[in-house]
């Protein structure tokens, strides 16, 4: 029992979304009016309890000892999440002639592969799976509300901007086919685990349901399914006491894919019985503890699968933010994150740009919420001349310095070239 829960751990923390327009109006990079070409990687991941060096045993390998654990049970609260984005590829944006009549217009383009995960999870799943049951003799362990997110696909966008910086609002759409390479979800609305006062029996009670795109298919190749998405930008400029502002909002990625017939899907509400097995001979401990029941007819018996498509809603993050440019040297932002349907919270930051000159800036953010808790930041952009740019940083710089105390860890970074 103790390795299914460790398994089920192991699952989803080794499966690793951003405002794929915003990237073109980065402040960092603030010219769009010029045609440019632009590659771009970044990933995080956050929780609010395991820690970055129970993480780095699953990656790594290494024994993780009881103080590793202890460590980790000490954060954990009744209800407990994690998630994360591996999001890279190439952008590039050519400023049309004219578009409907005007001359303040870029087409774009984008390929990219990209990979959600996030979950929630209960301390008694935690526990039981670290340190087994036997703590729960006469007792119920509570794993309801657990639930698991993981979609990996390939996205083709194409859009247009307005590439006018004055006065006037700012804004962009783009469309994007999606194709769907792989897709896991498990939603267990209750999971109760009932151990015996004398350990002879379990009884797991689960009202759950599942889906599992085909893994006979999942690599880079695998065609599971396709579908489609949509982003909207807009920026309205202001000005104030304080200087030169603007009033930003995105919404990425309103979309779904459906993946295909080969899908597996449950759906379950039972009780499982567990009294144990029965060894006749140790010279024959196989054949005698499973007789004629095999793995596959045991798991079939808890929670039979069927096949069918499922179509699936992306996790649409959406940003808010408000931006000051004081003066020529420094440049706030102010902004709240949200992703829905993802076990996300509210995300409040605040960043700050300072620009040492034309060609170096430095920028430093400190934020609330999201996957984990409090999170710093760190970035570095450098005109390199001829037209090229490069940002580069960590979104979560305390997952590198603490480890054993903190959650979070991230890195981004993106070269430009201007034409």
């Amino acid at each position: 029992m103790r390795k299914l829960f460790i398994i089920l751990l192991i699952t989803f923390i080794n499966h690793r979304a951003k405002s794929q327009i915003a990237s073109i109006f980065s402040d960092e990079f603030s010219d769009s009016s010029k045609t440019h070409f632009g590659i771009t990687g970044d990933y995080d991941f956050n929780s609010n309890a395991l820690t970055n060096s129970l993480l780095a045993k699953f990656y790594l390998g290494g024994y993780i000892d009881t103080d590793l654990k202890n460590s980790v049970l000490n954060r954990l609260k009744n209800e407990n999440r994690l998630g994360g984005n591996i999001d890279y590829g190439a952008y590039a944006s050519v400023k049309m002639k004219s578009f409907l009549g005007s001359k303040f217009i870029s087409l774009f383009f984008s390929a990219r592969d990209r990979t959600h995960l996030d979950a929630q999870f209960s301390k008694d799943l935690y526990t039981v799976g670290f340190y087994g049951n036997s703590q729960y003799a006469g007792k119920t362990a509570d794993f309801n509300n657990f639930n698991l997110n993981l979609i990996h696909y390939q996205q083709l966008q194409i859009g247009i901007f307005s590439t006018k910086l004055d006065s006037a609002a700012h804004w962009g759409i783009g469309i994007s086919f999606l194709k769907g390479q792989q897709y896991l979800s498990v939603a267990a609305k209750k999971a109760e685990l009932f151990t015996s006062s004398d350990g002879q029996y379990i009884d797991f009670n689960t009202q759950l349901s599942a889906a599992q795109s085909d893994p006979a298919h999942t690599g880079i190749g695998a065609l599971n399914g396709y579908g489609s998405s949509l982003d909207i930008y807009f920026e309205a400029p202001f000005q104030t006491r304080f200087g030169n502002s603007k009033f930003r909002v995105s919404v990425s990625d309103i979309g779904f894919i459906r993946f295909n017939k080969q899908t597996m899907t449950l759906q379950q509400d039972s009780l499982f019985h567990f009294t144990g097995i029965k060894v006749n001979s140790i010279l024959d401990i196989q054949n005698s503890a499973l007789g004629s029941t095999s793995k596959d007819s045991v798991i079939n018996a808890i929670a039979p699968y069927k096949k069918q498509a499922v179509s699936v809603t992306l996790p649409a993050v959406l940003n808010l933010s408000l931006e000051t440019q004081f003066n020529k040297h420094f440049h706030l932002i102010e902004g709240v994150r949200y992703v829905y349907s993802g076990n996300y919270t509210l995300l409040a930051y605040l960043k700050g740009n300072f620009y040492l000159n034309p060609k170096f800036m430095l920028s430093a953010s400190f934020g609330y919420g999201g996957y984990g808790g409090f999170n710093y930041g760190l970035g570095l952009s450098a005109r390199l001349g001829k037209g090229m740019a490069v940002y580069a940083g960590c979104s979560n710089i305390e997952g590198y310095i603490a480890p054993k105390k903190t959650s979070g860890q991230g890195a981004f970074v993106t070269l430009v070239k201007n034409f």
